[in-house]
């Protein structure tokens, strides 16, 4: 019993390399091709709206195609499932590049939807590695591969926006080629890591063992996430945190692009920005494995609505602020998806799981994309710094309610410790 744990702990830490080792290169596809989205739209239509819906093209095709890759990972393995993802969000590159090449909106559209896979991709991993994962170490492995994104993240902006500026071709489509040219390669290099070397696949290894089978998603597990108390606020802490941070960060370039910013700058931000957003996931997830979950969501939430007011705050040229305000909610948003995700987790039972993560990746997807689109009209409606006024509402309304949620747990817990 002894080897066969010590063996299963193994193949858990390999499981979590080869994680890590997809999403680096599917980062940096994801970031490059996010980063020059809402520019090369805007560039292309003279809208900043437009610019926007072309940005959260992504976050729409991370909405529709978490369901069905969550269906071919119940069927097929995690390894199939994020895969198939990888090369989709390839498929998508290729069309972004001819978008900046023909100068043709629906294409940008098109091919940012199916980057959207890619971004599936990168979400099913961090529950991928959770799979084999005990409750001492879940959010911990899953902060892992989480934060493996930062490497490629953060590089992905400032690398394909800064070349851009650099090699002096910031003027008109064409200068939005390298970057998806960059994306078509890295999607295919994590495409490869995880088919040739996620072997054995961690759900068919828990299939072996039987402790589980799988099944694919229904529109049931939506009543069971909202029955739950734990998975209700995991739920609610992973949409209004994904929404927040969608919004301010995809008008937040065109915004310092209105002051004159210049592309390296704005692509520095955005880094910053994903920084916050990976870097601190490993010592967040040793946080989670020890504290309230729900506690560690709304310290979160606090986080983003400081870095929102922040920003709400800043001019357009005023790097400084946009930075600074950018890198909290990116620090934010890590907290409230690590103890969402871990909470998620644990709070059904390993059958079930798939769906259940899948159904809520799928709603805090969509969140962001609803939230990503209507920003673009906040902005032109009204402005920048109502907008980012807003992200701080919403965000002291997750604090709150994470609070009561703690409240509510710590009696769960009291009542069940003096129980005869």
């Amino acid at each position: 019993m002894t080897d066969a744990i010590a063996n299963r702990d193994e193949v858990h830490r390999r499981t979590i390399r080869v994680l890590q080792g997809g999403v680096i290169p599917g980062g940096l596809a994801m970031t490059t091709s996010y980063a020059a989205a809402a520019l090369l739209g805007s560039e292309l239509t003279g809208s900043d709206t437009r610019g926007a819906i072309a940005a959260v093209g992504l976050s729409i095709g991370g909405s529709l195609a978490g369901l069905p890759i969550a269906a071919v990972m119940a069927r097929h393995g995690r390894r199939i499932g994020i895969g198939t993802a990888y090369l989709i969000g390839a498929v998508g590159a290729v069309s972004a590049l001819l978008a900046a090449i023909a100068e043709v909106y629906f294409l940008l559209v098109v091919g940012m939807i199916l980057i959207g896979c890619g971004q599936a991709g990168n979400l099913a991993a961090r529950y991928a590695g959770a799979d084999l994962a005990t409750d001492e170490n879940r959010a911990r492995s899953i902060s892992l591969v989480i934060w493996a994104s930062t490497v490629g993240s953060v590089l992905g902006p400032t690398v394909g926006l800064g070349l851009r500026s650099l090699m002096g071709s910031s003027e008109g489509a064409s200068g939005f080629i390298l970057p998806y040219g960059c994306a078509i390669g890295f999607f295919a290099a994590a495409a490869a890591v995880v088919l040739y070397q996620l072997r054995p696949d961690p759900l068919h290894l828990i299939a072996g063992e039987g402790q589980a089978e799988f099944r694919a998603p229904r529109i049931s597990d939506l009543g069971l996430i909202l029955a739950h108390p734990a998975a209700r606020i995991a739920l609610l802490g992973m949409m209004l945190s994904q929404a927040v941070m969608v919004a301010v960060m995809t008008v937040t370039p065109l915004h310092m692009t209105d002051g004159d910013q210049d592309a390296l700058v704005i692509g520095l931000m955005i880094s910053l920005h994903i920084v916050g957003m990976y870097f601190f996931a490993p010592t967040i997830g040793k946080i989670a494995d020890r504290i309230s979950k729900e506690l560690l969501i709304g310290v979160g939430a606090v986080v983003t609505a400081l870095g929102s007011e922040i920003a709400s705050h800043t001019d357009a040229p005023d790097a400084t602020g946009h930075m600074v305000g950018l890198f909290l909610i990116g620090v934010g948003w890590c907290a409230s998806l690590v103890a969402g995700s871990a909470l998620m987790t644990e709070a059904f039972e390993p059958e079930v799981r798939v769906a259940t993560q899948a159904t809520a990746d799928f709603l805090m997807t969509a969140t962001g994309a609803a939230a990503g689109i209507s920003s673009g009209l906040a902005v032109e409606q009204r402005s920048y710094h109502d907008l980012a006024h807003w992200a701080t509402f919403i965000s002291i309304f997750l604090a709150v309610v994470a609070a009561i949620g703690v409240v509510q747990s710590s009696r769960v817990r009291e009542t069940g410790t003096h129980s005869p």
